[in-house]
C-alpha cells in the first residue's frame, strides 16, 4: 500500500458555510482506513465521492492528467481548499501516478497533438535556418523525441472513438509502482472495455504494487477482486460488498427482470 490511512489534520474554524464545508459528508468525515490496493468510492451523484478524490488527488500532488496543472485547475479550487485540512500516512511518499476525470482526457489528447505540432515546426525552423554542420544529427534528435510521442500515444488519439482513445491512455500511462486516482472511467468505456481496463488494473497492482482509488456508478467496475467498496452514504462512509450496493442491485434486477420496473417508470 502507498497510502492508508485519511483523515483530517484540523478542520477549519470559520469560513465553513460554503461549498465543500457544506456537504454533510464532509461534516460528519473522521477517517478511511485503506485496507486494499484498489479501493472504489461509490454513491449517488452529489455525495462527495468525486470531491473527496479530488481532494486527495489536491494534498497528495499527483499529476492531473489533462491540458492543465491541477492548482491552476479552477474547476478543483474547492475539492483544492478541502485537500489542505488532509492528513494520509504514506507508507511510501510518490508523485508517480496521476488524476483523471474522463472530462481530462480531452484535454490531455490535444495537449499531445499540440506537442507533437511543436517538434514538427522545431525540425521545419531547422531545416530552412541550419547554416552548418551535420543537420542529420540536430533534425534526428528532435524526429526520435516526436516519434517516441507517437509509439507511445498514436499520432492522433483525437482520431479514435473516445474509449478506444481513454484505453491508449490507461496502458500508456500507468507504467510504474504509483497512486492512480480516477473518476468515473466508465464513462467513456463501454463493458467489454471496462472489463480490460480492469484487466489493466490487476496488473499493475500485482506486478508494480501501485495502488487506485476510483470513483464510480459501474457494477462491473467495482466487482473486481482484491477491491474494497467505500459506500457515500446517509451522511457518512462506510465499507461495504459490493453486492449490497444499489449499482449492483437495481442493474441485477433491469437485467433479470425489467418488464416490473419499466411498468413503474
Amino acid at each position: 500500500m502507498i497510502v492508508s490511512n485519511l483523515k483530517f489534520r484540523n478542520f477549519p474554524e470559520d469560513d465553513t458555510d460554503s461549498f465543500p464545508w457544506t456537504l454533510p459528508i464532509v461534516k460528519n468525515f473522521e477517517e478511511l482506513q485503506f485496507d486494499k490496493p484498489i479501493s472504489f468510492f461509490v454513491g449517488e451523484n452529489g455525495s462527495g465521492k468525486s470531491t473527496f478524490l479530488e481532494a486527495i488527488a489536491a494534498y497528495t500532488e499527483v499529476p492531473l492528467a489533462g491540458s492543465l496543472r491541477l492548482e491552476d485547475d479552477v474547476s478543483l479550487d474547492a475539492a483544492s481548499r478541502l485537500g489542505r485540512y488532509f492528513y494520509m500516512k504514506y507508507a511510501e511518499k510518490t508523485r508517480h501516478g496521476f488524476f483523471i476525470r474522463a472530462e481530462d482526457f480531452i484535454g490531455f489528447s490535444r495537449n499531445i497533438k499540440k506537442q507533437i505540432k511543436a517538434l514538427d515546426d522545431e525540425i521545419k525552423e531547422v531545416k530552412e535556418n541550419f547554416d552548418g554542420g551535420d543537420i542529420n544529427l540536430t533534425i534526428g534528435a528532435i524526429e526520435g523525441e516526436k516519434q517516441a510521442f507517437i509509439k507511445r500515444y498514436t499520432k492522433d488519439l483525437e482520431a479514435m472513438s473516445h474509449g478506444e482513445g481513454f484505453m491508449k491512455f490507461f496502458t500508456s500511462r500507468i507504467t510504474g509502482r504509483g497512486l492512480y486516482l480516477i473518476d468515473e472511467p466508465e464513462a467513456a468505456l463501454s463493458p467489454s472495455r471496462q472489463l480490460s481496463l480492469l484487466s489493466i488494473i490487476l496488473e499493475k497492482v500485482r506486478k508494480t504494487g501501485s495502488q487506485f482509488i476510483i470513483a464510480t456508478h459501474s457494477p462491473i467496475i467495482m466487482s473486481v477482486p482484491e477491491s474494497e467498496v467505500f459506500l457515500f452514504d446517509d451522511d457518512q462512509i462506510s465499507k461495504v460488498n459490493y453486492k449490497d450496493t444499489d449499482h449492483y442491485k437495481v442493474t441485477k434486477g433491469i437485467l433479470e427482470n425489467p418488464e416490473p420496473i419499466m411498468k413503474e417508470l
